[in-house]
Parts: structure tokens; C-alpha cells; sequence
């Protein structure tokens, strides 16, 4: 492996393909969903490691994640990602709050669009994030994506989408 090389490793979740990127240090970098489970690239040792977890999280064995993250975007995302992560399993939160702890009442459109561009879903759970009204508002894999995951984090997993 180079020095700049990434590690991929994807698996079937009951929501579809999940690709996992860690960078060379490996750390993970990217999560997120695809069409299809075509062939990892490069040795793919590192992003296993949290494709196992992850696979551990869809079937209902784990709650948290224990790998690094380091994902890539603004120092404003990041904020918000860190907040986001913050959010316990089954918990939802609203944008609004979210503006607040970070100090900017104002900024809960901003935080939606940092939001959407979470490269890492799941374990950053964007998915928690809803409207201060409850509603259930976009998110970047489907929005279907988004009510399976909160229903499979309240044990609700017999619904169907």
C-alpha cells in the first residue's frame, strides 16, 4: 500500500451496499451507501475492521463504534459532526438544538447543510437529526434510509419501507 492510498471494504446491509474508506493512517473517512458490491479496492484491512462493526450495528449487537473517524470538510462541519455524534442511540435531536450548543442560534440551516454533507453515515448519525417539529426531513442516502435506521435503533425492525 502507498502512502496515499485508501482501503474500501463494502457489505450488504438489510438498507442496501455500504461502502467503508479509511485513509492510509486508517481512519475511517467515508461511510456511506452504494448500488452495488462490487470488488474493494486496495488491502482492505483497516476499513473490515469497521464494516464488521458495522454489520454488527445492523444486526442489532452494537450501539457504538470504537474506530477512529477523521472525516473530511469544513471546520463548521466538523462542529456539527462532533455534535452529531454526541446523539445516543435511539435519541433524536433537532437542527435548532444542535445551532445552539455550538454557540449560533441562527445557524440551523447551516447546520442542515452540514449535515447532508456528513461523509460518514451511521456512525456519524445524521440520521438522528429531525426537524424541530419532529418531522422527518432529508437525509443524503433516502429518506427511507433515514426511518429504517430510527426504527431499527427503537426495535422497531419488523417495519418495512
Amino acid at each position: 500500500m502507498t502512502l496515499n492510498e485508501r482501503q474500501q471494504a463494502r457489505f450488504e446491509s438489510p438498507i442496501g451496499w455500504v461502502r467503508v474508506t479509511t485513509n492510509p493512517s486508517g481512519a475511517v473517512v467515508e461511510v456511506s451507501f452504494v448500488d452495488d458490491g462490487s470488488a474493494s479496492v486496495g488491502h482492505a484491512e483497516n476499513a473490515s475492521v469497521a464494516a464488521a462493526q458495522l454489520q454488527e450495528y445492523f444486526t442489532g449487537v452494537r450501539r457504538e463504534f470504537d474506530f477512529e473517524l477523521e472525516p473530511v470538510g469544513t471546520e463548521f462541519e466538523r462542529r456539527v459532526w462532533a455534535e452529531v455524534v454526541r446523539i445516543p442511540y435511539g435519541a433524536t435531536d433537532t437542527y435548532g438544538a444542535i445551532a445552539n450548543r455550538l454557540g449560533d442560534p441562527g445557524a440551523s440551516r447551516a447546520v442542515g447543510l452540514a449535515n447532508a454533507r456528513n461523509p460518514i453515515a451511521v456512525v456519524v448519525p445524521c440520521h438522528r437529526v429531525v426537524a424541530s417539529d419532529g418531522d422527518l426531513t432529508g437525509y443524503a442516502g433516502g429518506l427511507w434510509r433515514k426511518k429504517w435506521l430510527l426504527a431499527h435503533e427503537s426495535g422497531q425492525t419488523h417495519l418495512e419501507f
